[in-house]
């Protein structure tokens, strides 16, 4: 099973917000899985379950999730028995068909170590509780991208990821040098981290790495050695992110880190840029990948398309800001008629880019650059904005008949806020419409266009 196939699951599409307040724990327990929903038509609805059933074992064994579901209900034409609550029912899957259950959210399994640049060790006081939740899970790496070191996971959930070919998994590397490592993660001995990534690589799992980059330590010869050490693995070891180090406000009593500043970003280009020309002459791909903020923050130009490959990690603000531009672009040539007034909001990172896009829509639009009171003035990326930051931004100063907000910072139907605000919150606060703005270019485009002569 790969993750394209599971991620068709109903489970996979569930909003991330409902797995952020679940319960913490460590794992490796067997689960009673409650079902949500039953998709019409699906063999889930053919054999009888409904949403309120508890599934307690597959073909006489118990589950240690629903990934462990999915994995061994996985055989087309086999008669497979689901043990529930109150009875047992035997069927047999047709190739076609998509099982077709929801279930509860996993809860995470949580983190041991102590990093130096940990973001949940920065969080803002009376924060809700799931804001404090360090998760360090394997399957929720596979799953929806969350990224993990490698340090918690034992023996048993090395050789599942193995047997149930749980791939990719996206990995915080870091650094490479044992102390060194062992440092950042702020653990007391090393944990083998090579020897997991070797284990995985040698088993066809594939992993996208991840350098969270604190100047004056894991950068320089450090960070060429990480680089190094992790291509060696390719092709399982896909791609590696390197991002800037996330400094809020609220680092009472925490390592003191140097902060990026626009200088190092630009040495920092330099120093890398080389190591991957040489890296796309051998591989075909420059496979460490600078995150896009540190371009933003330099005043470096964001490279071309070509330059990302296909974009392995987007989702970790690599590449992100080149696919927005080239989506504009392409939606600028359907640009809607007529005008729309109104203001259109971002973090201080996108906001030089989003407001050469909107210029060229030629309508009367404002956008405005919201910096961040609830982490502080160091991040400025908009899927960190909440709504007490759009609300203290623009109380009274709304330009126009609505607000757009960006949809990366908000999370489920209710298009809620880190910050616990929602969508319509803030709607009442302002007191004109707001929108969520999709989440790429071509939806931004069609509902500015949407609104045009309808508030």
């Amino acid at each position: 099973m790969n993750k394209k196939q599971f991620s068709a699951s109903a489970y996979v599409r569930k909003a991330v917000h409902e797995y952020r307040d679940a319960p913490a724990h460590r794992g490796g327990e067997t689960q009673k899985l409650s079902v949500l929903a039953v998709e019409p038509g699906s063999v889930a609805e053919r054999i009888g379950l409904k949403p309120g059933d508890e599934i307690h074992g597959l073909n006489g064994k118990p589950l240690l999730d629903v990934i462990d579901f999915q994995f061994n209900v996985a055989n087309v034409g086999r008669r497979t028995t689901i043990e529930t609550q109150d009875r047992k029912i035997t069927f047999v899957r047709r190739e076609w068909e998509s099982f077709g259950l929801e279930f509860q959210a996993i809860e995470p399994m949580t983190c041991k170590n102590q990093c130096v640049f940990c973001f949940v060790h920065q969080n803002p006081k009376n924060v809700r509780r799931s804001l404090h939740i360090k998760d360090e899970d394997y399957r929720l790496s596979f799953l929806f991208g969350n990224y993990l070191t490698l340090t918690n996971v034992d023996e048993a959930e090395m050789q599942r990821i193995i047997d149930q070919r749980l791939s990719p998994l996206y990995v915080s590397v870091h650094a490479t040098e044992p102390e060194l490592r062992r440092t950042l993660l702020g653990i007391d001995e090393y944990d083998g981290f090579m020897g997991k990534v070797e284990r995985l690589a040698g088993a066809g799992i594939q992993m996208h790495g991840q350098v969270v980059l604190c100047p004056g330590l894991n950068d320089g010869v450090h960070l060429e050695r990480t680089i190094e050490d992790m291509v060696r693995y390719r092709p399982s070891v896909v791609s590696m992110a390197i991002v800037p180090v996330g400094l809020t406000s609220h680092r009472n009593n925490l390592p003191l880190l140097r902060p990026f500043t626009a200088e190092y970003a630009r040495e920092l280009i330099a120093h890398v840029s080389p190591i991957q020309k040489r890296l796309k002459r051998e591989l075909g791909t420059p496979f460490a990948f600078l995150g896009d903020e540190i371009y933003i923050m330099a005043g470096a130009k964001i490279p071309p398309a070509r330059h990302y490959a296909d974009f392995p990690q987007m989702e970790n603000g690599v590449g992100m800001v080149r696919t927005f531009l080239t989506q504009f672009s392409a939606a600028l040539r359907k640009k809607p008629k007529g005008n729309a007034r109104g203001t259109v909001c971002t973090g201080k990172v996108f906001y030089p880019y989003l407001k050469e896009c909107v210029d060229k829509l030629g309508m009367d639009l404002k956008v405005a650059a919201v910096e961040s009171e609830f982490w502080g003035p160091g991040i400025g990326v908009a899927g960190l904005l909440t709504g007490s930051d759009f609300v203290s931004a623009l109380k009274g100063k709304v330009y126009g008949d609505f607000v757009v907000l960006p949809s990366e910072c908000m999370v489920g139907d209710e298009s809620l806020f880190l910050d616990d605000l929602t969508l319509r919150d803030v709607e009442r606060e302002l007191g004109v419409p707001v929108i969520a703005s999709g989440y790429d270019a071509r939806d931004f485009v069609e509902k500015i266009g949407a609104l045009r002569g309808h508030l």
